[in-house]
């Protein structure tokens, strides 16, 4: 440890780390409802993981009793995120518009860390659009749910701090808490609300995802062999990256030798992204999107008449981001640098899985 250690090491366009298993992104979007979708994700991989660990210490409490207290913060902040995400997500459809980002702001000062208060906006929503849309989710039972958090932990501090803001115990005698019996019910809960969320979407973005996936397919089919030449870019790359890294990789001293270090294939495929006309780059940036994120529940589909609906509605649903749609203004660099930081079989396999549904389902899409 010394003074001059520069903790947050964040690369910037053109900088490569040795190894891209060492980074992750954490910051998506400048959208705000789409980074909470994230933050809920990313607390719900983490406690996943998290109790995954709590098992395999079976019987070694002074490692299991400080991972219970972390589960519980979790599973509380998931909750708290997951209700404010699902105001936010479906309010424009009972209300007729998006809301504002400073009705967002003032929407998380009044609720605060309050569950109660959340569950009092949210709850209509949910039962007004549960009487438009088709519709399985418990409402009745998930307001439990967060009931039982509120209760539980109020201001969720119990589990971040032992004292309140008052100096105040929040604990003053030991409890047992079954870690399993929370992380099971969690468990269907997180999925049932991902359930809810993917069902509603369907349903509201039908008809949009329809016509934007059919743009897609315009431009796709404009940029095809731009795809191709792109793949085989990649597979160089992804081919030295491969061998690099299994021969020990190269050790950076300095940032200086960051840019030197850089593989040529790795180099070519940047450069080649940086001629690409916009449009082409979208179609091969959001191709990596539903190759990544969606490719497997297209393949789930049997016939091939299924799998040329979900491809299509996939397609739009990624376009309708406002990152990713066609014939607006684009922030090139981060296109490419999302294509580039990515391990490069990873990028490969994407984007030829989704090339491959493609071209086998042409002759219906």
């Amino acid at each position: 440890m010394k003074p001059k250690d520069k903790l947050f090491k964040i690369y910037e366009q053109g900088e490569s780390p040795e190894n891209l298993d060492d980074i992750a992104y954490i910051m998506w979007s400048e959208d705000s409802v789409f980074n909470f979708s994230n933050y809920c994700f990313a607390y719900r991989q983490a406690a996943e993981a998290l109790y995954e660990q709590f098992k395999r210490h079976n019987g070694d409490y002074a490692i299991k009793d400080p991972m219970g207290i972390t589960l519980v913060f979790m599973y509380r902040h998931y909750m708290e995120l997951t209700t404010k995400f699902l105001y936010m997500k479906f309010w424009p459809y009972v209300y007729g518009r998006r809301l504002s980002e400073e009705e967002i702001v003032r929407f998380i000062k009044d609720t605060g860390h309050n569950l109660h208060r959340i569950w009092q906006r949210l709850n209509p929503i949910l039962f007004e659009l549960s009487n438009r849309l088709e519709n399985k989710f418990d409402i009745k039972a998930f307001g439990h749910y967060v009931s039982e958090f509120q209760r539980y932990d109020e201001s969720s501090m119990r589990m971040r701090y032992p004292i309140d803001m008052k100096g105040n115990a929040l604990e003053t005698k030991s409890k047992r808490l079954d870690i399993r019996i929370l992380h099971d019910y969690m468990e269907e809960c997180m999925d049932k609300v991902d359930n809810l969320v993917g069902q509603w979407e369907d349903q509201i973005y039908w008809n949009d995802d329809e016509q934007l996936g059919n743009l897609f397919i315009e431009q796709y089919e404009d940029a095809k062999k731009d795809v191709e030449k792109f793949l085989e870019y990649q597979a160089e790359y992804a081919e030295s990256y491969k061998k690099k890294h299994q021969a020990g990789g190269l050790k950076f001293y300095s940032l200086s030798d960051i840019a030197s270090e850089r593989l040529p294939e790795e180099v070519e495929l940047e450069r080649f992204l940086q001629r690409l006309a916009d449009n082409h780059l979208l179609v091969i940036h959001n191709l990596y999107y539903i190759g990544s994120n969606r490719l497997r529940k297209i393949m789930a589909w049997k016939s091939a008449m299924d799998r040329q609906v979900q491809f299509r509605r996939s397609a739009g649903a990624i376009c309708r981001c406002e990152t990713n749609k066609f014939n607006t203004r684009m922030n090139r660099s981060e296109l490419i640098s999302t294509l580039m930081s990515k391990l490069p079989e990873m990028v490969y396999n994407a984007v030829n899985g989704c090339v491959e549904v493609y071209k086998n389902n042409q002759g219906v899409l």
